[in-house]
């Protein structure tokens, strides 16, 4: 039987204060327990993924409870061994699950072995909440924990594929699916599935961070199905993680490494999780990127809140494209159209590095003005203007900004040039169509003034106000 394969990966973790040495020496305990001979749809490779990842588990220094082809009983038994050994040593936690899942009305359930499903109620009765688990980890201790869902796709019980429901993330929660919500996953033709297989390969890998670690299972996964499964992976988790620790050169040190900052700066992050990423990084940016060809290619980019996403749009010469991206803890993961999505990755506090899933090309985002994360008025009146025109030289002169509804009007005098927009304010980045190929896109930070580029990037404008209406 084909197995269709959903993984949702929770990473629950505090970024918030100051994390303890002795958090470097803490004890890690998993439990893995993988479930194949269903007397109602048998499984090809649950147990062989369990014994895969309770192997790469061991390596990176967790204490693994393996459990396979268990009953209700057993998984209700195993998971309370499991929590209260999390108790006791304050251990890291993992807990790995391979088999039938099934959603009910937002619920998620893993299913036991020696039981029947005649109906949803018997589901709710007969299996194990997802919730149980989560619960259970989080009540235990204070410390991290991991949850590796490896479940079916399709409903074995009415045949519909509905796949697991969808588990939103926040700062102290990774998630990752091997397949985009919704999406049916495979198999693959070996003794794994196409996730676990390159999630075990990533986490025996020494050095890997949690971003590094999951991007490079996104982009095998991708690569192994020719384009037919992309991982989803969202969080607004910033801090630091490696499974095994180490340098580039694969040298080992301790093999926990847990942090609540990270290259990304202290302040960032404190930042991202109080006031949330797609708020902060919202802004205008410089583009950069490779194209499959070799070819290179250059812009500018805006970048605006869209609930717990953001929405990209880029402007690269005469064309216009779109995305939307959805966080996973220091990656954006980006689906603009195009078969490919693009995975971006933090550099620090004013770039993103972004690469295509089948590795094709690549593209950096370098921050030119970051948009308030307040809730500010674009004030109407007068403003200064300074700027940089595409060929290096440099002008002054004033705009008058007036409001119409939702929309603004820009008028500038430059010398003895008159020139007139009409401009759209989306989560404080303003764009004006201004009659030229590109609009001026500009950021509205939080004293007030209007940073902005046009002419796709190779010149630039700040606007002062200065008098109002």
């Amino acid at each position: 039987m084909k197995r269709c394969v959903l993984t949702v990966l929770f990473l629950t973790l505090s970024i918030l204060g100051t994390v303890s040495a002795a958090l470097s020496d803490q004890q890690r305990t998993a439990l893995v327990i993988g479930n194949a001979d269903y007397a109602f749809a048998p499984l090809a490779n649950p147990v062989n993924d369990a014994v895969a990842m309770a192997k790469a588990l061991d390596e990176a220094g967790f204490n693994v409870i393996l459990q396979t082809d268990v009953s209700r009983q057993g998984m209700k038994a195993a998971l309370r061994a499991f929590g209260e050994k999390l108790s006791a040593d304050n251990s890291i936690g993992m807990f790995y699950f391979a088999g039938h899942g099934i959603q009910i009305k937002g619920e998620n359930f893993l299913l036991p072995l020696g039981a029947e499903f005649p109906d949803e109620e018997t589901v709710k009765t007969q299996a194990v909440a997802v919730s149980e688990a989560v619960d259970l980890m989080t009540t235990s201790h204070d410390g991290l924990n991991i949850i590796v869902l490896d479940a079916c796709r399709n409903n074995p019980l009415t045949g519909n594929s509905k796949g697991l429901s969808r588990i939103d993330s926040s700062a102290r929660l990774f998630v990752s699916y091997s397949t985009s919500p919704g999406a049916v996953a495979l198999d693959g033709s070996g003794v794994n599935s196409p996730y676990t297989k390159h999630l075990a390969t990533s986490i025996k890998t020494p050095a890997l961070s949690l971003e590094e670690t999951f991007k490079r299972t996104l982009k095998g996964v991708y690569q192994d199905t020719g384009g037919e499964q992309t991982p989803w992976i969202s969080s607004t988790f910033f801090g630091d993680f490696k499974f095994i620790a180490g340098d580039a050169s694969g040298t080992l040190d301790k093999p926990v490494r847990v942090a609540a900052t990270s290259s990304i700066g202290k302040a960032l992050a404190e930042s991202l999780a109080r006031n949330g990423p797609a708020r902060r990084i919202s802004g205008v940016y410089r583009v950069a990127g490779s194209n499959p060809d070799g070819s290179g290619y250059s812009g500018m980019l805006s970048i605006t809140p869209e609930g717990r996403k953001v929405h990209l749009t880029w402007w690269i010469g005469d064309d216009v494209f779109t995305g939307v991206g959805e966080f996973a803890g220091r990656m954006l993961v980006v689906n603009w159209g195009d078969k490919h999505p693009v995975v971006y990755t933090f550099d620090g506090e004013k770039a993103l590095d972004g690469e295509w899933a089948d590795g094709s090309a690549s593209e950096r985002l370098t921050l030119f003005s970051r948009a308030t994360q307040n809730n500010l008025s674009l004030l109407e009146g007068t403003y200064s203007s300074a700027g940089r025109n595409p060929d290096g030289s440099t002008y002054t002169g004033t705009v008058d900004i007036s409001r119409q509804g939702r929309k603004f009007t820009l008028v500038w005098q430059v010398g003895a040039d008159s020139y007139r927009g009409d401009g759209v304010l989306e989560g404080n980045v303003l764009t004006v169509d201004w009659g030229d190929t590109t609009p001026v896109v500009y950021a509205l930070t939080g004293d007030g003034t209007l940073q902005g580029l046009w002419s796709g990037g190779r010149g630039s404008e700040n606007l002062q106000f200065v008098d109002g209406r």
